[in-house]
C-alpha cells in the first residue's frame, strides 16, 4: 500500500463514518390514541458528539500520514484504529440501549470496524514506505568540494540554484 492509497482509505473510511455518525438514529415511539387524551410528541434523544469526533480523528489522522516519519505514523495509525473501535462501540451501546431503532446502529458498527482495520493495516504497512530527503541538505557534495579543492562549474550552478553560496 504507498501512502496516497492509505490517506484515501482513512479520508473514505472518515466519510463514512462521518455521513452514519450525523445521520438521526433513533426513531420516535409510536404512541396510542386513545379518546380524550392528546397526543404528545417522543422527540428523539440527539446523537452523540463522540462519533463525529471519532470520524473527526481518523481523517485527520489520514491527512497526518502524509506529514509524519515511522514513529509518527504508527501512532496516528494506533488512534485511528482507536476511533474507529470508539464509533463501533457508542454505535453498539445505541443499539443495545433502545428497542425503537433503525438499522443505522449496526451500520455504524459495520464502518467502525471497517475503519478501525484499514487503520490497523496503514499501521502495519506504513513501516515500509520511503521518507522523502527532499528537503534535507546532502553533505556529499561539499565534502567532495572540500577534497578537491577546486570547484566545478557544474556544481557551482547547481549550488546557486539551491540558494547556496559557492564562494
Amino acid at each position: 500500500m504507498t501512502r496516497s492509497r492509505a490517506v484515501i482509505a482513512l479520508l473514505g473510511a472518515a466519510a463514512v463514518l462521518w455521513i452514519v455518525g450525523s445521520q438521526p438514529w433513533f426513531q420516535p415511539a409510536e404512541t396510542a390514541e386513545l379518546a380524550g387524551v392528546s397526543a404528545g410528541s417522543v422527540a428523539a434523544p440527539e446523537n452523540s458528539p463522540v462519533l463525529l469526533a471519532c470520524a473527526g480523528i481518523v481523517a485527520v489522522s489520514g491527512l497526518l500520514l502524509t506529514m509524519l516519519k515511522r514513529i509518527g505514523r504508527w501512532i496516528v495509525s494506533a488512534c485511528a484504529a482507536l476511533a474507529g473501535l470508539g464509533f463501533a462501540g457508542v454505535a453498539l451501546s445505541a443499539s443495545l440501549s433502545s428497542a425503537q431503532t433503525t438499522n443505522l446502529p449496526a451500520i455504524g458498527i459495520i464502518a467502525g470496524l471497517l475503519a478501525a482495520a484499514v487503520a490497523v493495516w496503514v499501521l502495519l504497512r506504513s513501516g515500509s514506505w520511503q521518507t522523502t530527503a527532499r528537503f534535507e541538505a546532502d553533505t556529499s557534495e561539499a565534502e567532495a568540494e572540500d577534497e578537491h579543492g577546486d570547484l566545478d562549474p557544474t556544481r557551482t550552478w547547481d549550488a546557486i540554484s539551491r540558494g547556496e553560496d559557492p564562494s
